[in-house]
């Protein structure tokens, strides 16, 4: 069961106010035990005034305030020289009251019926008094039960203005809080803002930080999904309606253009397979978190370069490698190869001359470099090559999705993609060191 903050505090009040009272009454149980080995010590120290070891036991009082007295005397060694007769065995030999080590956590004790203390005597001599103090117990009985329920009287206004103060301050603390949660509600996909964190306790700091992290991400992702199907709509409009024409005039002719038909259905899926690709990468945690896979990276690009060979021989193009063996990084190998597929087959398609394929590595860093002769792209465009549907020439084959999917893989695996410097044009891969 979810119990209110506020309902706790209050049990929690509760049961501090009802240790108080606790301690009280075991204070005020010791406090009567001390009282009257107090008022027996008094009580002994006049019993005893010119009593020495030498002095008749007979001349000592048998009652004294209503209560009845025996006595054992201890030389100044602490030997017993004489017991009472009606004791069966000599008094303990105790400490004076005030003599006592004063000890804060002493559980409270209970002297019984008979108070044992001593009285010194002018020859180091010890008198042990001990008095069946009926009288005296109960009159420091009957003081301190009336100081118990004074302190009773005072203390039961003084917990409910506590309760009311703390209930009080347990609204005004909480008023942020609400306010933070009246806020959350009203969060939706056509209003996504972090919740204000002005004025929240310090302990709730962190939850609202995660909350707006949260809410960062759900934003961040919606805005994904929403470009995705912006972008989709807009770059299918046009596909869909030369495969919608050349159909139509595929009913009129008696020899429909398949070729056309399948070039332009592979160009529909090549278009939403890379959307949805985009998509997936969106989804992902980006930063090189999302994944812990090795890829062999030497080997994979080989087997890439091997698998475009005939590509760049039809083409009448030269295809060179240049890498170091048994180097791996950090990324999915699916997707790697995928981002080294996407940027070879720009060089191929929009590239001039030799394309070459340079891998390089660094103490943390694996760097694949890929670099054709063609004339490049301008610096100032260069950046934005790496949107969607951004394309060098538009009258160019292809989606402008290649160096965008590209990009968002390596970012996610916790590299990067981008333009360096170079005679032509050339694309720099930069991935962790596995």
């Amino acid at each position: 069961m979810n119990t209110s903050l506020e309902r706790r505090t209050l049990i929690g009040l509760t049961l501090a106010f009802a240790a108080g009272m606790g301690a009280l009454a075991l204070s005020l149980y010791d406090t009567t035990d001390y009282l009257r080995r107090t008022v027996v010590a008094i009580q002994a120290r006049e019993i005893a005034a010119g009593f020495t070891m030498q002095s008749d036991p007979a001349g000592l009082p048998r009652t004294y305030l209503g209560g009845e007295i025996s006595y054992t005397l201890y030389s100044p060694a602490g030997e017993v020289l004489w017991f009472s007769d009606d004791l069966k065995r000599p008094r303990r030999l105790r400490a004076h009251p005030d003599q006592m080590p004063v000890r804060p956590f002493r559980w409270p004790s209970y002297s019984g019926e008979v108070i044992n203390v001593p009285a010194h005597l002018a020859d180091g001599a010890t008198l042990m008094v001990a008095k069946r103090d009926r009288l005296e117990r109960q009159a420091i009985g009957a003081l301190l039960q009336a100081k118990l329920m004074q302190s009773l009287a005072m203390l039961v206004p003084i917990g409910l203005l506590a309760f009311a103060l703390m209930y009080g301050m347990m609204r005004w603390t909480l008023r942020p809080v609400q306010a933070a949660a009246r806020f959350a509600q009203g969060i939706s996909p056509q209003n996504v803002q972090p919740i204000p964190t002005a004025g929240l306790p310090r302990e709730m700091l962190a939850l609202a930080d995660a909350v707006n992290m949260a809410v960062e991400n759900l934003a961040q992702a919606l805005a994904n999904e929403k470009r995705l199907v912006a972008d989709a709509a807009h770059e299918l409009r046009t596909p869909l309606t030369v495969l919608d024409l050349r159909l139509q005039k595929a009913r009129a002719e008696a020899a429909p253009d398949w070729q056309a038909i399948d070039a332009d259905m592979a160009s529909l899926r090549r278009i939403t397979g890379q959307l949805l690709l985009l998509a997936r990468q969106d989804r992902s945690t980006g930063a090189g978190e999302g994944t812990s896979a090795r890829t062999p990276l030497s080997r994979t690009v080989r087997e890439i370069a091997a698998s475009m060979l005939p590509l760049f021989e039809a083409r009448g193009r030269a295809l060179q490698v240049q890498i170091v063996d048994a180097v791996c990084c950090q990324g999915e190998p699916s997707l790697l190869r995928t981002a080294i597929g996407n940027v070879l087959e720009n060089a191929l398609y929009h590239g001039q001359g030799t394309v070459s394929i340079l891998l390089s590595v660094s103490a943390d860093r694996v760097c694949l470099c890929i670099e054709d002769q063609g004339p490049g792209i301008p610096g100032a465009l260069q950046e934005s090559m790496f949107t969607r549907f951004q394309k060098g020439s538009q009258s160019s084959q292809g989606a402008g999705l290649g160096l965008a999917i590209t990009r968002k893989i390596l970012r996610n695996a916790g590299g990067d993609a981008r333009f360096v410097p170079s005679a032509g044009c050339a694309v720099e891969l930069c991935l962790r060191a596995a």
